[in-house]
């Protein structure tokens, strides 16, 4: 059902802006957890108030390359872009 509104949405670059803005949110999160970082240490690491911080993970916004980079940096985690095609992801699964 969901799939639906998804084609609706799939070609707009606000909505794509948005979607990779939660996933490396949630991806940080993740890090965060398993390194045992709380949000007051990243904003330590990352020279911020903790008040930016919680804007940043409460409410993603359209992060900018160098938020996402200084994010990277205070977790220790390399960020990764990349633009794929489907064909590309069906080729690189059939290697896997």
């Amino acid at each position: 059902m969901l799939a639906k509104y998804y084609e609706k949405y799939e070609s707009d670059p606000d909505f794509l802006a948005e979607s990779l803005s939660i996933v490396i949110i949630e991806n940080a999160l993740k890090v965060m957890k398993l390194k045992g970082i709380s949000r007051a240490d990243l904003a330590r690491e990352m020279g911020v108030p903790k008040s930016q911080i919680s804007r940043i993970f409460n409410a993603p916004p359209n992060l900018t390359l160098l938020t996402i980079a200084r994010i990277a940096v205070a977790l220790g985690v390399e960020p990764r872009a990349l633009l794929e095609t489907e064909l590309a992801a069906e080729k690189e699964a059939a290697v896997s």
